[in-house]
Order: structure tokens, then sequence, then C-alpha cells
């Protein structure tokens, strides 16, 4: 009869297996759920937030303590977190990287990976199409949904948020991180960045969004650092 141990070891070797043998299957899977349970937490962290700020408030609604899921929010994120980044991990790491830059783990390899996917992809491709899926699923135009963009990288940072963390996460991925477990790692990763990326993104409604719930509008007064206000992710994660 095999033991405890043998189990577990077969069991992450099932895991390994599939990643390595269903790449683009693993990684929508693996980024959607992520990004959906990552959303969940930092909903019921805004409100939580909120809902403390507002104990001295002895007008507050008894209706306001209990814990509001907002869905079409939670939706944006697992439609870009899923759809969106996991298939935009397997194209890039699975598809384009090896053409551009080849199998070798060099340094100079490693730093030319770094620099392209942070600083080229990330704001080219990573980053705008959470603010657009966003305008689509609360109805207001794309536009407003890249300005929100600009506006939260000129005036929240987000982008250098976004470096800070995954500068560094990335080094050890393409340094360390065997290739077909690159998007568990950076699924990992970017489960943080997501609770984030979803807390400081869900403020500054545009105008022509559906009135929200009192809860909703005080948890939407956090500073935006990524303005993504749904869903880069990035980062694959």
């Amino acid at each position: 009869k095999p033991s405890s141990q043998s189990q577990l070891r077969m069991s992450l070797q099932d895991v390994s297996d599939f990643y390595q043998n269903y790449p683009l299957q693993s990684a929508v899977l693996t980024c959607g759920f992520k990004a959906s349970i990552a959303d969940s937490l930092a909903q019921f962290k805004d409100q939580l937030t909120a809902s403390s700020a507002s104990v001295s408030n002895k007008m507050k609604k008894k209706q306001d303590e209990t814990f509001n899921w907002e869905f079409r929010r939670n939706l944006a994120y697992v439609i870009y977190g899923g759809l969106f980044v996991g298939l935009m991990c397997h194209a890039e790491y699975n598809v384009l990287f090896p053409i551009l830059f080849g199998s070798e783990k060099s340094l100079t390899t490693i730093v030319e990976k770094v620099i392209f996917d942070d600083f080229v992809s990330a704001p080219l491709a990573w980053l705008p199409p959470a603010y657009l899926v966003k305008a689509w699923l609360y109805e207001y135009s794309m536009k407003e949904g890249l300005e929100k963009y600009w506006r939260d990288i000129t005036e929240n940072g987000l982008l250098v948020k976004y470096w800070t963390i995954w500068v560094p996460a990335q080094t050890i991925s393409f340094s360390f991180v065997p290739d077909h477990l690159r998007v568990a790692w950076m699924a990992s990763v970017s489960f943080f960045w997501f609770i984030l990326f979803s807390s400081v993104s869900h403020d500054e409604a545009p105008a022509t969004e559906e009135p929200v719930s009192s809860s909703e509008s005080a948890a939407s007064d956090t500073p935006s650092i990524s303005g993504q206000a749904t869903p880069a992710e990035a980062k694959s994660s």
C-alpha cells in the first residue's frame, strides 16, 4: 500500500504533468480561479475597512454590516484573469519568448525577458485590457476605461507599484522556475497583486456607471493604484 508521502509525490507529479501537457488549459483555469478568489478577498477587505471607518456613525444601518459580494466586479476579473491573462501567459511565455529569446537561461537573456515583459508587455498589453473589460461590463465607453488607466498611471503610480512586485518576481521566474510551471508561479504572485489591484481599481466610477450602494461607495473611496477597476494582472499569470 503506497504511503501518504508517496501519494503526495504522485499528486504533485500529476499537477506538474497537467501543466506540462496542457499549458493553455492550465493557464486559463489557474488564472481565472485565482482572479475570482483574489477579488472576493479584496471586496471583503474593502467593505470591512469601510465598516470600520463608519463605526462612530450612530445612524449606520444594520444591512451595511453584511458582506455584499459584487458579481459584475468579480466576473470582470474572471474574464480578465482567466481568458485574457491565461491566454496571454501561454502566448507570450510558451510561444513568443522561445522565438525571441530562445531557451537559454543566461544573465543577458534573463534581463532581456524581464525588461520586455515588465516595460513593454505590461503597459501595452497586460494592464489596459483590465480597464476595457470593466468598461464593457459596467456599460461605459472604452475611452473612459482607457482614460482611467492613464489617470492611474499618472496620478496613482500604477506602473511603479506594478514594477515593484513584478520585476523581482519575473527575475526569479526566468532564472529558476521550470518553463511549464511558470504560469503557476505567476498565479501565486499575482494572487496578492490582484487583491491590491482590485481594491484600488474599484474607485472613481465614470459618471455613466449606475449608482452603487452606500457600502460600495465607501469602499470605492480607497485611492486607486491600478485603476483596473475590474481587472495586469497583470501578471500571469
